[in-house]
């Protein structure tokens, strides 16, 4: 009897060891993701408005932004996550050849829904930020991003890229000069991706 106990307990240790290696052992999801993009802007007429005491559109050139990024799987199919972001905006007065600029700081949260739920889908959700504009001879500029992206995306376990359009509008304003710049904000945003 005490031979048959020794083997039970024997048996029922291997199995719970043996069960707890394959749980541990067992792949899951990765939740998180921690990425950093970097976006195109392209030129356009009326893109940006200055208010009080100048009121024009200048015609908006070319620049580049760059982002980082964290963002938490809530369920398969809906990322949740907050964004940081540096451009430097570009414009140019009238017909003038002379490229002017200012600083755009920027961080706030995003959502982000995917589907379907294969490597390759597509990308659809918004975004909401808060941020500064700063030049050297104005006073700073504070106000809102939001806006909407879309795009396709690419995973694989570990790593993703997507290529998405965000586009929104950002009103800024101050008590200083100008009281306020409106921006049109549509980019193109190449971000890669580490899941864990």
């Amino acid at each position: 009897m005490i031979i048959i106990m020794k083997k039970l307990i024997i048996m029922i240790l291997l199995g719970w060891f043996g069960c707890s290696f394959l749980l541990i052992g067992e792949t899951k999801p990765a939740k998180n993701s921690v990425g950093f993009g970097s976006a195109f802007i392209p030129a356009m007429k009326n893109g940006i408005y200055f208010e009080d005491p100048w009121n024009f559109w200048p015609n908006r050139a070319p620049s580049y932004m760059l982002q980082g990024s964290y963002a938490r799987l809530i369920t398969p199919s809906l990322r949740v996550g907050f964004y940081m972001e540096y451009e430097r905006i570009r414009f140019t007065v009238d017909s003038s050849l002379l490229i002017r600029s200012f600083r755009r700081y920027n961080a706030g949260i995003d959502c982000i829904g995917q589907f379907p739920a294969t490597p390759l889908h597509m990308q659809l959700g918004g975004y909401m930020g808060f941020g500064y504009l700063m030049a050297n001879n104005w006073d700073n500029l504070a106000g809102i991003d939001f806006g909407l992206v879309a795009g396709p995306a690419w995973e694989n376990e570990h790593i993703g890229v997507s290529a998405q359009v965000r586009s929104g509008f950002a009103p800024y304003s101050s008590s200083g000069t100008p009281k306020g710049v409106l921006l049109f904000n549509p980019k193109i945003l190449l971000k890669i991706y580490y899941k864990f």
